[in-house]
């Protein structure tokens, strides 16, 4: 493993990151929203963010052709860059402070 492909966590262990297509997010209701939503959130391009989604696996995709639900606390993790808590979230650790924080900037809590 290289240095690129793992982070330093608090604590000083060393964790590796989770690959995006292993792992399905759950996303909340609340927390939904149309690619279209999440480029206008991020001051992204649609396409910027589909590549974000693919890359960082944070959207779901219920059926081919359907439509794609990005999660805003999992967008606002990678627009800040922070893969602790992007991390967190995809192993379901939903109280964690770190995951925490983020659906309190969101405004759902």
């Amino acid at each position: 493993m290289n240095a690129a492909n793992r982070i330093e966590p608090e604590e000083g262990n060393v964790i590796a990151l989770v690959d995006a297509s292993t792992v399905r997010l759950h996303i909340l209701p609340d927390e939904v929203m149309t690619v279209a939503e999440a480029a206008a959130h991020a001051g992204k391009t649609t396409k910027t963010i589909r590549r974000w989604c693919d890359e960082f696996g944070i959207s779901r995709q219920m059926r081919k052709n359907s439509p794609v639900h990005v999660s805003r606390i999992a967008l606002d993790m990678v627009i800040h860059g922070d893969w602790p808590a992007l991390e967190r979230l995809k192993a379901g650790d939903r109280a964690h402070r770190l995951v925490m924080f983020y659906r309190v900037l969101a405004d759902l809590d």
